[in-house]
Parts: structure tokens; C-alpha cells; sequence
């Protein structure tokens, strides 16, 4: 189709798909007597992270694995610097104190736990098996805690009819958010072409964004229907995902070696690591991210996107 049609069927698909799951989420997470932050941090980000596994699977069997490496940690960095700095900015966002007892320090661990697999040059099986495994655990742990939270709410009766709704809500948001992010950069990359843009700032710049465009429409979403718990948990419960499932399973794949790709992955990693260490005090100076402490994850999304670019 043609690249404008593309992008504007992608922006009306991600819009629409963003309120399906969310609206939906919101419902199940009623029904089950579940806080949303605990859906947040499992089906809406496990859904708004799809794109993320598809392409790091669909590299690694490739043997692409450099963008398997980029695309995890790539979007990771976008998710909180672009996703969780707009969204702060639009609204601050409130953060339970769970969040920042366990979640945000888990994230943190993450976060160092592939660096520390770096060290020997090679991301081997058993790295990616032990991360998919822990990705595993960590939805698991989510849902058996659920009902132990701080505020947990009170499980709200559903007929039949709502539950296969929201479940039609979360399913039809889903496939919107995975079209939509298709359709938007496609068409992004043929324009930039088209203004003689280089691959390598389109894949720093549109392919990364557009990547984490679930996680930013629906976080967005969130925000404005007054669901700052879900955008929070979308964020948290997406960078875990990507590392631990999407590239765990990659490197259970297909092993990944480093050789060739330079120091460019340690900044990649470095600053995700940053940003995810910068959520804890952010977020526990007074229980909200609020507007200039999104300021500064944009900030630094900026210039690692300009170190990027300009390095090469």
C-alpha cells in the first residue's frame, strides 16, 4: 500500500488498538479481583511487547544476532526515556509502593543480568534457557501475589457476555497495537527513504520507536483514562519481558556471539541500566514520577539517540 495510507492506517490501528486493551485489561483485572498494576505487568506488557519478540526470535533464527542484541535493549531504552518520559509529562504518574520494593529493583537486576553474560563474549543456550525460565517464574510470582498487594480491590462480579468481551477487547487491542506498529513503520521507513534518510538512522530512529509504539500508545491511553498504574506496569512489566522472554528466547535459539559488534552494545546496555536505576529514586521520592523528572528521561533518550546517530 502506499507509504502515507500505511502510516495512516498504522496511527488509527495503534490508537484504537491502545483503548481495546486497556479497556479491556481494566475489566479483567476487576474481574479477577486484581490490581491492574499486576495486569500491567503481565498481559497488557506482554501484549504491547509482541513486536519485540517477534523480531528478536525471528533475527536470532537469522543469525542476525546483533539485531536481536539492539532491538531488546534498543527498546527497552525507548520504552523508559520516550514512553515513561512522555507519559510523565502528560500526567505524573502515581507509583505504589510495591513498585518500588519489588518490581523497579527486579527490573534493575535484569537489566544487569545480561552485561554480566557479556563478559565472556558469547551468550550461550543456557543464558538465554535460565532468562526464559526466569521470565517464567516472574509471571507466575506476579499472579500468586496478586491478591496480597497494597490496595488490592475487591473481585467484581462478570457475566459470561463481559468476560468473552474483555477478553475480545484485549485480543482485538493486541492484534491493532501489532498491525498498527507494522503498518506505521513501514510506511516511516519508505518515507524516510524516499528523504534519503540512511539505514542506520532509520533503524536507530523509526524501527526503534516503532517498536515500543505499543507500549507508548497504550501507556499514553492509560494515562488520559486515568490509569497511571497500568501505564507504569505496561513499562516495567515490557523491559523485563523483552530481555527475559523475547531475547532469552532468542539466545535459547540460537547462541549469540559479541565478536564484531564493538562497544556499541555496552552503551545500549549501560543505558538501560541508567534509566532503569534512575525509576527508584524517581519514583520513591514521593510516590510519583512527576514532569521534569520525565524532562530528564527524554533528555537522556535524546542524546543517547544523537550519540547513537552520530557515532555510527
Amino acid at each position: 500500500m502506499p507509504f502515507w495510507l500505511a502510516i495512516l492506517l498504522g496511527f488509527a490501528a495503534l490508537v484504537a488498538g491502545a483503548d481495546f486493551l486497556v479497556r479491556g485489561a481494566s475489566k479483567i483485572a476487576a474481574g479477577f479481583g486484581v490490581p491492574p498494576i499486576v495486569i500491567g505487568l503481565t498481559l497488557v506488557a506482554y501484549g504491547t511487547s509482541a513486536p519485540e519478540f517477534a523480531v528478536s526470535a525471528t533475527a536470532a533464527l537469522r543469525g542476525a544476532g546483533a539485531i536481536s542484541l539492539g532491538n531488546a535493549f534498543g527498546s527497552n531504552v525507548a520504552n523508559i526515556g520516550l514512553v515513561l518520559g512522555l507519559s510523565a509529562l502528560l500526567r505524573p504518574i502515581a507509583v505504589e509502593d510495591t513498585v518500588v520494593r519489588r518490581e523497579a529493583p527486579l527490573l534493575l537486576g535484569v537489566a544487569l543480568l545480561f552485561p554480566l553474560f557479556f563478559l565472556d563474549g558469547l551468550l550461550a543456550r543456557w543464558e538465554g534457557l535460565a532468562a526464559f525460565a526466569g521470565g517464567i517464574a516472574f509471571t507466575v510470582w506476579s499472579l500468586k501475589t496478586a491478591r496480597r498487594r497494597e490496595n488490592a480491590p475487591e473481585r467484581t462480579r462478570l457475566s459470561p457476555g463481559s468476560w468473552l468481551l474483555s477478553v475480545a477487547f484485549c485480543g482485538a487491542g493486541i492484534a491493532g497495537l501489532i498491525y498498527g506498529s507494522d503498518w506505521l513503520v513501514s510506511g516511516a521507513r519508505e518515507l524516510a527513504a524516499r528523504l534519503g534518510m540512511s539505514e542506520r538512522v532509520i533503524g536507530l530512529t523509526i524501527v526503534a520507536v516503532g517498536t515500543s509504539l505499543p507500549e507508548l500508545a497504550t501507556s499514553v491511553v492509560a494515562m488520559v483514562r486515568g490509569h497511571s498504574d497500568i501505564a507504569v506496569g505496561n513499562v516495567i512489566g515490557s523491559n523485563i519481558f523483552n530481555l527475559l522472554f523475547a531475547l532469552g528466547g532468542a539466545v535459547s535459539l540460537a547462541p549469540i556471539s559479541l565478536a564484531g559488534m564493538g562497544y556499541g552494545i555496552w552503551v545500549d546496555a549501560g543505558v538501560g541500566f541508567l534509566l532503569a536505576l534512575l525509576i527508584l529514586p524517581f519514583a520513591r521520592s514521593h510516590k510519583t514520577i512527576v514532569r521534569w523528572e520525565g524532562a530528564v528521561f527524554l533528555a537522556i533518550y535524546a542524546a543517547y539517540v544523537a550519540y547513537s546517530v552520530l557515532a555510527g
